[in-house]
């Protein structure tokens, strides 16, 4: 499918990115990521509609939005990544490279992913796929876990899983490039590819699967959705890590986890991004 980028540049990043991110957090835009005076929005063409914009455009004229909007066909998208695409590098955990980057020096993190982003998202620049995966580190055993990774994207958390032992991985993104995307990431990075990777939805977990591991960084809508769905797959005792919301959501989504038998076990912030660490 094609993607449309929005470009919101403003006078004080620092202030109204937040803010716009916020206003649009609310339609199905699949990617947020900074830019030089502003944020940078993307979403399936189909699904854009100038509507969403509105709300933007209302915001004081000291802020000076200036909205630039582009289309990106299925076939550039490599080309708009590889334009911008920087190695991430969290703290001395983690460097996430392309293959047209320089190999980093695997003597100075614990694990070193390749990552292609192809059509997919999620390849660590975003805040919440930083902080999941500190999150990872921190809080959960992988050792001989099953593990769902929820809108896999790029699969870097999948992979991430395996690479931090889990025994079973299954793989879910509602876009058929993601999923083509995260078996060639893991084959890239000599990984055992996911044991189930399909194009769907919560609707495409197996009737008959039950996970000690989910991950799931989408965003709250579709959240609020899908944690009866995850709870009524994680084995009791199990961990479920969110994020791709702010704080103010969790509001809205600490009914929908308590009344499936979730209870809150750790909160992280970052960057006004949050990270939830429930368990069943």
């Amino acid at each position: 499918m094609d993607y449309t980028a929005l470009y919101i540049r403003n006078t004080r990043p620092d202030t109204w990115n937040d803010i716009i991110v916020a206003l649009l957090s609310d339609q199905p835009f699949e990617s947020f990521e900074e830019i030089e005076n502003g944020i940078a929005a993307y979403i399936p063409a189909d699904q854009f509609d100038e509507s969403m914009l509105e709300p933007v455009r209302e915001l004081p004229s000291f802020a000076n939005i200036e909205i630039e909007q582009k289309n990106i066909p299925r076939e550039n998208w490599n080309a708009v990544w590889e334009n911008a695409f920087d190695p991430v590098i969290i703290d001395k955990l983690c460097c996430i490279y392309a293959p047209f980057h320089d190999v980093p020096d695997t003597n100075s993190f614990q694990y070193t992913m390749c990552i292609m982003p192809r059509m997919a998202f999620g390849t660590g620049h975003h805040a919440t796929t930083r902080q999941m995966i500190a999150a990872m580190e921190e809080a959960v055993d992988f050792i001989n876990r099953d593990v769902l990774d929820m809108g896999c994207g790029t699969g870097v958390l999948g992979l991430f899983a395996r690479m931090k032992g889990a025994k079973n991985i299954h793989a879910i993104d509602v876009d058929e490039w993601a999923v083509e995307n995260t078996i060639k990431n893991f084959r890239t990075n000599n990984q055992k590819e996911p044991e189930y990777a399909v194009c769907g939805n919560r609707n495409s977990i197996p009737k008959n699967a039950n996970y000690g591991i989910i991950l799931a960084n989408i965003n709250r809508n579709v959240l609020i959705e899908d944690i009866p769905t995850y709870a009524s797959h994680l084995n009791t005792g199990g961990d479920l890590l969110l994020s791709g919301f702010y704080p103010d959501d969790i509001l809205h989504l600490e009914p929908v986890w308590s009344s499936v038998g979730l209870t809150k076990h750790q909160q992280w912030e970052f960057n006004n991004w949050v990270v939830l660490h429930l368990k069943k």
